[in-house]
């Protein structure tokens, strides 16, 4: 009989001399300690369920959006649509560092610009929702954006908003904006004074009132006279399905 007989578990080793303890009494305590070995680390796996969760501050899809009304201005704000028209507005909050953000830009945007922006229907408001602060690339990327809209308007903004995502360094926003037509120096000017720091707070603390705790949150809602919108928050990045059902809802008002 070898001098000790070895029993391994998930890395944990168990050793038993059987030589000290007669045989049938030592196969039951080699059997209790793996047993207790096996129910703890067991234990110390699946305590916490959700410690494989990211929490990177990105709004996930969820069944349904928030119910209630809340409400928002149209501000200052970058715009696309027809003022004169829309009844509705959808005010987007959103964060560049943001992948839910990313993705309704990509593919349920698109939709809605062709049917209710270009048609008239709505007007589309772009907030500025960073989820980092000033001097990180996320907050940058946010300012950048305003001066591409002071210097060359919505449709800039536009092409910039969706190309920007993720971007790394300031000099390829730089990079970004001026293939866009922007004024190189104009924009370094633009950037240096900060000229868009209160405006990103105030979108900020504006957004965190109407209720949305991370990106992307929107409000779709109807337009008033005093240029505020009052609707419907919805906290994530839904399909095309609940945008479109949201915004038909308010146009019946």
């Amino acid at each position: 009989m070898p001098e000790k007989k070895k029993k391994e578990v998930k890395q944990e080793e168990v050793v038993v001399n059987l030589d000290s303890l007669g045989v049938p009494i030592a196969i039951i305590i080699a059997g209790i300690i793996i047993a207790s070995v096996i129910f703890f680390t067991s234990k110390n796996n699946t305590a916490n369920p959700d410690s494989d969760k990211k929490d990177d501050g990105i709004a996930q899809d969820d069944d349904t959006p928030a119910a209630g009304d809340v409400v928002v201005t149209l501000g200052d704000d970058p715009f696309l649509g027809d003022k004169s028209k829309a009844k509705v507005a959808v005010v987007d909050f959103s964060d560049y560092g943001c992948g839910y953000c990313q993705r309704h830009s990509q593919e349920t945007y698109p939709q809605i610009k062709s049917n209710y922006i270009d048609t008239g229907k709505i007007l589309y408001v772009f907030k500025e929702f960073p989820l980092s602060g000033e001097g990180q690339i996320g907050y940058t990327t946010a300012h950048a954006g305003m001066c591409v809209f002071e210097l060359k308007g919505s449709s800039a903004f536009e092409s910039f908003h969706k190309s920007a995502f993720f971007t790394e360094t300031e000099a390829a926003l730089k990079k970004i904006a001026t293939g866009l037509g922007v004024d190189g120096a104009k924009y370094d000017k633009c950037m240096s004074e900060k000229r868009y720091a209160d405006e990103i707070a105030a979108d900020r603390e504006e957004g965190s009132k109407a209720g949305i705790t991370g990106t992307p949150g929107f409000i779709i809602g109807v337009i008033g006279e005093d240029g505020k919108v009052t609707g419907k928050l919805i906290a994530g990045a839904y399909p095309y399905a609940t945008f479109e059902s949201t915004i038909n809802e308010m146009l019946a008002k």
